[in-house]
C-alpha cells in the first residue's frame, strides 16, 4: 500500500467514525426532545425525512416543521423514550461525498394512552443517506421503517401494530410501509462483501 492509498484508507475510517457519531448523537438528541440539536445534524439541502406511519417530509422547511411537532413540543405525561441504534453498516461512496447507513432500532417508551400511562415496544430500521459538506457529515435523507409497535404486556405476536399515527401536513404518504407479519425486508443499501451482490 502506497502513501496515497494509505491516506484514502485513513480518510475512509475517519468518515465512517464521524457518521457513526452523527447517527448516535441524533438518537440522544431525539430521545431527549432537543429540537435544535436534531436540526443542526441535517444538511441545509436535506432531501427528506420519512417516518413510515407518519409520511414523507421533503425539504428543510418541511423537515423542520415535522421535527418541531414531534421533538420540539412538550411531551406531557411521557416518562421515558429511548430508541437504541445497533448493527450499523455504513458505506461511503468512492468520491467520499455521500454515504449510506442502515441501523436496527429496538426501542421502548412509556407514555399516556387515553390518560393512562402504558409501556410499549417498537422495532424498526433506519435506512439513511449522509452527505459531506464543508468537511462535516450531515443527514441528507433519513428514513425510518416501522416493523412493529406493540404493548409491553401482550407482545408483537398478538399486537404487531397498536395504531397508525399519520402526521399532519406530510408532503406524501410513506413509500413503503409493511409492518410485521408482512415478511417485507427493507432493501439493503450495501453489497455483500464477498459476492458483491
Amino acid at each position: 500500500m502506497n502513501l496515497v492509498q494509505l491516506e484514502k484508507q485513513v480518510t475512509l475510517q475517519e468518515d465512517i467514525q464521524e457518521i457513526e457519531n452523527l447517527q448516535k448523537m441524533y438518537g440522544y438528541y431525539f430521545d431527549n426532545g432537543m429540537y435544535q440539536e436534531v436540526m443542526d445534524l441535517f444538511s441545509e439541502n436535506v432531501e427528506s425525512v420519512e417516518i413510515t406511519d407518519h409520511g414523507v417530509f421533503k425539504g428543510r422547511d418541511s423537515v423542520m416543521r415535522m421535527y418541531s411537532g414531534m421533538v420540539g413540543m412538550p411531551r406531557p405525561g411521557w416518562t421515558f423514550f429511548e430508541v437504541m441504534q445497533s448493527q450499523g453498516v455504513i458505506e461511503v461512496a468512492p468520491d467520499g461525498k455521500t454515504a449510506t447507513g442502515r441501523w436496527y432500532t429496538p426501542s421502548f417508551e412509556c407514555r399516556p394512552f387515553g390518560g393512562i400511562k402504558k409501556q410499549t415496544w417498537q422495532f424498526g430500521v433506519y435506512d439513511n443517506v449522509y452527505v459531506k459538506e464543508n468537511g462535516h457529515w450531515y443527514f441528507k435523507k433519513l428514513h425510518w421503517n416501522l416493523i412493529y409497535w406493540t404493548s409491553f404486556e401482550r407482545g408483537f405476536l398478538k399486537i404487531p401494530k397498536l395504531s397508525d399515527t399519520p402526521f399532519p401536513h406530510a408532503d406524501a404518504p410513506a413509500t413503503a410501509y409493511h409492518p410485521y407479519p408482512s415478511g417485507y425486508h427493507v432493501p439493503y443499501p450495501f453489497k455483500h462483501p464477498v459476492t458483491g451482490k
